[in-house]
Parts: structure tokens; sequence; C-alpha cells
């Protein structure tokens, strides 16, 4: 990658929350987040489906370069100055103004922990914001309190390793003084912490990040175990993966759809129609025999049928959805009173009751 940071928009529509994806290790703002195999119509970019799924939130990707190889980074940044840096850019984006939350892969998580800290440090009015409207982050295999991913790369890169690498060896005072002070941000604001690490060893041979370097000892979490390795755990194939459905739920409690004034207002005046009927409990064939139209019910019938199906294959929200219910209901109860009953129950002709 580039040397040149990459802060890129997924879906933006001004959304009550913004969610910022940052990769790990030899990452990539998309390779990252993309899986194979998946016959998913929004692709393989797993990202996009949280933005089909939960539109009321904004989404971005930051990248930047994180390589194995001194040689290969000699123009990368510490971790310090790398948090500056993105934070600086998250800043002139405006971020800090809405909650903000972050999904994090590997060292991704321990640069979201050092924008957070050098935030909260900081004199900056800018600066602050970010750290003080981050609500939540989730952890995908990162390492806090140190990784074999370190001994396991040094195997490879031996005298070459990059100062990222240095960064997740075991014991490392780095880290612990890191994750201390996120300890402490945690205590003194409410954070949502979610963590996930991996169960299988990465090309069969280490366990990069195991349960006890993911667990970042915050607000009780419990870190989930995720049938993975450390490479495919940022991967999930489909939205049935635990790792996707978990994070869009969290998500989804983390950030809820806002409670809109127009949803919630009377949509008729009230007249007593939404109460539900003792009296009448037939269904649509019994209703039109009794009215004489019976031959009418298969057109009837299949209109029903084939507004269900459009429904159901909407993808309604449930806020949306339990709207468009009781809005149903009263068309019904409005129907029964002042139609049905009155007219097609009475023999009334067709150009009355479709006056």
């Amino acid at each position: 990658m580039s040397a040149v940071p990459v802060f890129a928009k997924i879906s933006a529509n001004g959304g009550c929350a913004d969610v910022v994806f940052v990769h790990g290790l030899t990452g990539d703002p998309k390779e990252t987040w993309s899986s194979k195999g998946t016959s998913e119509p929004e692709g393989e970019y797993w990202p996009h489906w949280l933005a089909a799924d939960l539109q009321h939130l904004n989404y971005y990707t930051l990248g930047y370069p994180a390589s194995i190889f001194a040689q290969w980074a000699k123009k990368e940044m510490n971790l310090f100055d790398r948090a500056k840096n993105a934070l600086e850019t998250l800043s002139v984006y405006g971020f800090g103004s809405r909650p903000l939350v972050f999904i994090c892969h590997s060292l991704g998580g321990l640069l979201v922990k050092q924008i957070l800290r050098t935030a909260n440090d900081s004199s900056d009015e800018d600066w602050k914001k970010v750290a003080k409207s981050c609500v939540g982050i989730f952890f995908l295999a990162t390492p806090h309190s140190g990784s074999s991913l370190a001994d396991l790369l040094k195997m490879f890169s031996g005298c070459f390793a990059s100062s990222h690498v240095n960064k997740l060896q075991k014991d490392s005072s780095d880290l612990d003084e890191l994750n201390a002070s996120f300890r402490s941000l945690c205590l003194s604001q409410a954070i949502q912490i979610s963590v996930y690490h991996e169960m299988h060893k990465t090309a069969k041979i280490a366990l990069v990040v195991d349960p006890k370097s993911a667990d970042p000892g915050v607000n009780a979490v419990m870190p989930v175990a995720i049938d993975a390795d450390h490479l495919s755990i940022c991967k999930p194939i489909d939205r049935f993966d635990i790792v996707y459905a978990s994070i869009r739920h969290r998500l989804q409690k983390i950030a809820p759809l806002p409670a809109s004034t127009s949803e919630n207002a009377a949509l008729f005046d009230d007249d007593g129609l939404d109460e539900v009927s003792e009296r009448d409990r037939r269904d649509l064939l019994t209703k039109m025999i009794t009215a004489g139209r019976e031959g009418e019910y298969a057109f009837a019938n299949d209109s029903q049928n084939r507004f269900a199906r459009n429904f159901v294959q909407s993808g309604l929200k449930t806020a949306t959805n339990e709207h468009h219910l009781n809005l149903l209901s009263d068309i019904e109860q409005r129907f029964n009173a002042l139609i049905y009953h009155p007219l097609i129950c009475t023999g009334a002709d067709l150009s009355c009751v479709f006056r």
C-alpha cells in the first residue's frame, strides 16, 4: 500500500452515527473485509451488507501502511504518529459530531486504542470530540496483551521485521500501557466493547491471538470464539456467519434507528376503529360468499397473496414493519366498518361501493 493514508466512504447519507473499519497488519481497506465464494447479491465486500441492512448509519474505511518487512516500511510511522495522522484525518472530515463506532482487525484495534488515547489526552477540541463520541468498538482478533504473531513473522522476516511486528511481541510494556489507558477511558465513558478471537491456527502453524490475548479486560466483556483463523475471522462468507450476524445485531443496539415523529404520529383521527373486532372472525372466502360475491374470490385472494409476497421480500426493518402492520390493521377496520358491513352486506351496487 502507498504511504498515503486511505480514507474512503462506503455509504454516508446523513446517518445518525458513523462506523469506521480499520484493517490490521498487511491489511487493506478493501481486501481485509472481502470474502470469497459468497452468493450475496451485494458482492463479497461485507461492509456493503451492513450498509444495506442498517441504512441509518454511515460507513467508512480507514487504510494505512502496515508492512511486515522493515525495508518496505521505511516510510511508515510508529503507532503514536500514525494515530495522530489518522486522528487529524478524522477531524478534518468532521468526525466527532455523531456517535462513532470502530470495527477493527488485529493491529487495527491497537491503532484505534492509540487514537482514542491520543485524542483524550489532547488539548485540541476537535481531537477530543473524536474520543468523546466513541460509543462502540468491535475487536476482531486484536492482541491486547501481545501475540505469537510477532514470533511467527520474525521467523520468516528475521532482522527485517518492522516496528509493527515488534509491537505485537508478547509481554510488550507498550501494549500493557496502552491497554491500561484504554481501560481507564472505558471507565470514564460508556463504550460498548465486543471481542472476537480465532480458534484455528493460521497456515496450520500458530494460533495468532489466543483468548487471553484477545481479552482487553474492560466492561466484563466476554470474548467470542470463532471457527476461523487470524486472516479469515474478518471475512464472513454470508449474512448467517456469526461474525456478521453478531456485529449487525450489536451495532443496531449501539446505534438504533431513531424514532421518527412522523412514524409515531397518528395516521387518522382517533375514531375507535383501531380496536380489534370481536364480532367478525370470518375468513375472506366466507365474507365474500355471505356478500354474494364468491365469484370474485380468486381475484381477491391472488391480489392478497401477491401483496403479502412483496411485503415479505421487501426486507422491511422491525420498526417499519410494525408501522405497516398497524396501517394495514387500521385500513381493515375502516373497510369493515365503513364499506363491508354498511354497503356490501346490505347489497349495495358496485357504483355505491367504489364511490
